[in-house]
């Protein structure tokens, strides 16, 4: 990779980046190429320089996102040992630290209603919940029957996406503690007829 090249995928991602934080700030509407241009310090027009459109940063914002949640449940599996544990750290990994607020979950649900007319985002809404579906299944897989797998990773995957919702739409928006309360409850019903394999490691 050339010198240029390096730039500009370094400028593209800081603008990922101030999308990303500008998405949080003002929502999805309040999203503005200016804003998002003086929040990375960095001329409009350089931002038109490498995104056709808003359209085009927001869908980069949302890959940024994407591997931010990846990096995310490395990290809190990585401080744990058993699979009942690791399952239980991705299930926080689902509510991002300064993203789980009403501003971002708002700006996340105006996404996915354009993701119903847009290929691009809904591209990347299948990729985030397949990975999500993905991460929670395999360490069920060490908690419960085989057959039982893909229907409770999917029911834990759209509980969370409820919490999302109450913290969109909610007058007084649910906070991250009650959002990763609420889902340690939905786990310990889930698993509650099943051994708690305290002793079982897992690699990943």
């Amino acid at each position: 990779m050339n010198v240029r090249a390096s730039i500009e995928k370094i400028r593209q991602a800081e603008l990922a980046e101030a999308a990303l934080a500008t998405l949080a700030e003002f929502g999805f509407s309040g999203t503005t190429v200016n804003r998002v241009a003086e929040r990375a310090g960095m001329s409009s027009g350089l931002v038109h320089h490498y995104f056709k459109s808003k359209a085009d940063l927001l869908e980069m914002a949302m890959r940024q996102l994407n591997a931010h949640s990846r990096d995310e449940v490395l990290e809190k599996v990585r401080g744990v040992i058993s699979a009942r544990e690791k399952l239980y750290a991705v299930s926080e990994a689902l509510f991002p630290v300064g993203l789980f607020e009403r501003q971002f979950a708002q700006a996340w649900l105006a996404f996915c209603g354009e993701a119903a007319v847009s290929a691009n985002y809904a591209r990347i809404q299948r990729v985030m919940f397949s990975r999500m579906q993905s991460n929670i299944g395999w360490y069920l897989r060490f908690l419960v029957g085989a057959e039982e797998v893909t229907v409770t990773a999917r029911v834990i995957c759209m509980h969370s996406h409820g919490l999302w919702l109450r913290c969109a739409l909610d007058a007084r928006p649910i906070s991250r503690e009650q959002a990763i309360t609420q889902m340690h409850k939905l786990l310990d019903k889930l698993l509650a007829n099943h051994p708690k394999q305290t002793t079982v490691k897992v690699g990943r």
